[in-house]
């Protein structure tokens, strides 16, 4: 079953159909050579039929008025069924009226009767009916007991002028060569059907390997693509993170530099002011200025912090986690777990801003409990920020926005994010392909 399992769809494919194709030959080649074989063994019933209506019909005619023979019949009919009349290898004949035998070359079977068969039925409806080693009548038993090959024909016999049957001919013959001739001609239409259907099977699996062998061309491209997609995208990603990095830089060394020489000048201020003219107005007013630049110093610093930090560029993975589990903490006063197993020791920058942000933004989202998990299993590198509490929590469906900005965020690096919510558990799980990331375990 795990040996199926792992076959190329392709080749699936072509085992369905074949078994399909199979099927189908063999069912028209079980009718077709029926039909042949049928075909051939009435061939030799028409010729016997043919043999009675030339020569026996004649010699019968008084069937038409009486319901016997007269002597003189029967020893005409017994000359011309010998073998070498009739060039055949005549086994018995009879001549029936009605369901009686009133002719045969075994004297014991005159004046016997006999219940209709099928065979003798369809006789009596006008046609040829012929089989071949199908005895099974009464009066068949000792013919059976020969043991070989029988050809039995039944052909009725016509009153001249009128055309209506008067009586049957049966005709009882040895068809071994017969026999073997439809064998020989159902063997053929087989071996024609199944050797045609190999040919098929055999072009349909080499097709089905090309097939395989272009969809695997293609996956590869595909996958090449996806690689040289994510690779480009993860590039682009690193850019804008480091400009936002450089950004940060510039607002922490700039202005806030300059926020905070202000502040010194303030001070300075206060003190020029207080010589020259004292008043709680003047004093009230560098209060205000002192506190919109205090607050102004604040609001740059979070928004700095909010980007990418500056060191992160030479953080590891796992300090860079570790960083933004702090800031948290530090931001709102909770404690956060950790659980870390070992982490790969070089990643892409993109990698790391965007789980830096991940992390930050996910323990954004949630009340209660925070639980930070980061590994390596299964071939998949994977953050996850889980949120538990005693009461329901905010669902992801309540900021859909978030939800589709940081799954587009992640997808473009080669990601997947995962969401699982319950009543009192929340977790957002970013996953990544470690064989796609160009990282170094270690």
């Amino acid at each position: 079953m795990l040996q199926w399992a792992g076959v190329d769809l392709m080749y699936k494919l072509a085992a369905a159909a074949s078994v399909l194709l199979l099927c189908a030959t063999g069912f028209v080649a079980a009718l077709v050579s029926t039909s042949i074989g049928k075909a051939i063994v009435d061939r030799y019933g028409a010729e016997a039929a043919l043999f009675t209506d030339s020569f026996v019909a004649p010699r019968i005619q008084e069937l038409a008025e009486r319901s016997t023979l007269l002597e003189n019949k029967k020893v005409e009919l017994d000359g011309l069924f010998t073998p070498t009349v009739v060039g055949r290898p005549i086994l018995a004949f009879r001549i029936w009226k009605d369901d009686q035998v009133i002719y045969s070359n075994n004297r014991e079977m005159i004046g016997r009767r006999f219940p209709m068969s099928p065979a003798r039925a369809r006789a009596w409806e006008g046609g040829v009916s012929t089989e071949l080693n199908q005895l099974d009548g009464d009066d068949e038993i000792q013919i059976r007991a020969l043991g070989v090959h029988i050809l039995e024909v039944y052909a009725p016999l016509r009153q001249a002028g009128t055309g209506r049957i008067i009586a049957l001919a049966e005709t009882y013959e040895i068809g071994t060569d017969l026999y073997y001739e439809v064998r020989a001609a159902q063997a053929l239409v087989w071996l024609v059907f199944f050797g045609s259907a190999a040919g098929l099977i055999s072009l349909l699996f080499i097709l089905a390997g090309r097939g395989a062998s272009e969809v695997w061309r293609v996956n590869q491209e595909k996958n090449a693509f996806r690689l040289r997609m994510g690779s480009a995208n993860r590039r682009i990603s690193e850019m804008d993170e480091l400009h936002m990095r450089r950004v940060g830089t510039e607002l922490f060394s700039g202005p806030v530099q300059l926020v905070g020489v202000a502040l010194l000048k303030l001070d300075s201020l206060r003190t020029l002011l207080s010589k020259v003219a004292p008043t709680q107005t003047q004093n009230d007013d560098v209060e205000a200025i002192r506190s919109a630049l205090n607050e102004a110093l604040a609001e740059i610093r979070n928004l700095s912090e909010s980007l990418v930090p500056s060191k992160l560029y030479e953080l590891s993975l796992a300090d860079t986690i570790t960083t933004a589990v702090r800031r948290h903490e530090r931001q709102t006063g909770a404690s956060v777990t950790r659980e870390m197993t070992p982490l790969p020791s070089h990643v892409p920058f993109s990698l790391k801003a965007s789980l830096y942000r991940f992390v930050r933004e996910a323990l954004d989202k949630g009340t209660g409990p925070h639980c930070v998990r980061a590994g390596c299993a299964d071939g998949l590198l994977f953050v996850e920020v889980r949120h538990t509490g005693d009461t329901p929590l905010p669902r992801p469906c309540d900021d859909r926005q978030w939800v589709r900005t940081f799954q587009d965020r992640v997808e473009s690096i080669g990601g997947e994010l995962l969401i699982e919510a319950r009543s009192n558990a929340v977790s957002y799980r970013a996953q990544f392909k470690i064989e796609e990331l160009e990282v170094r375990l270690g």
